[in-house]
């Protein structure tokens, strides 16, 4: 089905340091190009819209060209919170299920991304999550205070492919912010599906995260 897509990149990367995230140096690209190519290459996909910090559009606008020459997209200022970003971004959007991504998660791939879309079909939506292998404890004031079922856990990823007005009704019943998309419609009482994705789709959140990115990339280009 054709779905849209939002790329989330209006975030201050508070954990990376000073440097920026989204526009540093992943194998000779940009970190966010390589989620751009990827939703570039999905099969059916809509228009792919970007949502960067307010002043930020043109850099982004450049480097989308470079990443996804042949896709359809278009770049929109963000707000300060995620869920204001991912508002902007689906207002810009007109189809029914609209893919939103974290720009960071540079290592997604095309076949993940589609696995997501398809899932979503029929239901609320759809989201790319692991399994924990941790063991989870619950803590307060440094206190442990539950020991949830780990067999039960699981850790969410994006892409997230939600209902779009779903999405929009849900954010309208609370001013408050959710740290996902699945949160958001869980509002509404809609549970998503889950497609178990892997380890490799990452988020870049402190610089040893690019190092892995970086080896990750490189086995996957059969470099030495």
């Amino acid at each position: 089905m054709p779905t849209d897509a939002v790329i989330v990149a209006a975030g201050a990367s508070t954990r990376f340091g000073p440097a920026d995230k989204l526009t540093a140096d992943l194998l000779g690209r940009p970190a966010i190009a390589w989620s751009l190519a990827a939703f570039g290459a999905v099969r059916d996909l809509g228009c792919l819209v970007i949502v960067a910090a307010p002043g930020r559009e043109q850099e982004f606008e450049a480097i989308a060209r470079d990443a996804c020459p042949r896709a359809c997209y278009r770049v929109v200022p963000g707000g300060p919170r995620r869920r204001d970003s991912v508002e902007a971004g689906l207002r810009a959007c007109s189809t029914r299920y609209v893919a939103i991504h974290d720009g960071a998660r540079s290592l997604v791939t095309a076949a993940l991304i589609e696995a997501v879309i398809a899932a979503a079909g029929g239901r609320p939506g759809a989201i790319a999550a692991i399994p924990v292998t941790d063991t989870i404890k619950e803590v307060a004031d440094g206190v442990i205070t539950g020991h949830p079922d780990r067999s039960r856990l699981w850790a969410a990823q994006t892409p997230q492919v939600v209902l779009r007005q779903a999405w929009l009704d849900a954010a309208a019943m609370s001013d408050n912010d959710e740290t996902d998309d699945a949160a958001m419609l869980s509002r509404l009482g809609l549970e998503c599906a889950v497609v178990q994705s892997t380890p490799e789709n990452l988020k870049l959140t402190r610089p040893l995260d690019l190092e892995i990115a970086r080896l990750i990339l490189a086995q996957r280009q059969g470099s030495p």
